[in-house]
């Protein structure tokens, strides 16, 4: 225990571990390039991707997640908004990069995949809205559910 935290590095070996390393670290490695071959967009990016995936990352080694869910109870839906919002900034960079490519454009697309995959386990996991079961009939549900 070191400051009072748990460690616990065994999540690095899990599919969440592994994709929240490979996003901080292609962040950090393509925002260091960004300086010379990026623009302000994609620096941007890398920049913040280091910073917001490596605090996840940190949570999660740390096993802080408890508390800070405890604390703010809607950050998987704030983690789950974070890797659409970066997502699509991601595949618009990918976009750009099709008319002007560079090598940056490597860790666009290196970061676009692993955070497609981070977002399609996040949304799968993540509880539904409607908790509610469905209607019972076909005629039920024609009707809206009401009968």
């Amino acid at each position: 225990m070191v400051f009072g935290l748990t460690w616990d590095p065994t999540f690095l070996k899990t599919r969440a571990g592994m994709t929240m390393t490979v996003e901080s670290a292609v962040g950090l490695l393509g925002a260091v390039i960004s300086i010379v071959l990026g623009n302000g967009f994609e620096s941007f990016i890398y920049w913040s991707t280091f910073f917001i995936s490596g605090f996840f990352l940190f949570t999660h080694v740390t096993n802080l997640t408890q508390v800070l869910e405890s604390k703010v109870p809607a950050i998987a839906k704030i983690h789950l908004g974070y890797l659409a919002i970066w997502t699509v900034m991601l595949a618009i960079a990918c976009i750009y990069r099709f008319v002007a490519w560079n090598f940056i454009s490597i860790f666009s697309w290196v970061l676009l995949f692993a955070f497609l995959i981070d977002l399609f386990f996040k949304y799968r996991s993540s509880p539904s809205s409607t908790a509610a079961p469905g209607p019972a009939t076909p005629a039920a549900a024609e009707a809206g559910g009401k009968y």
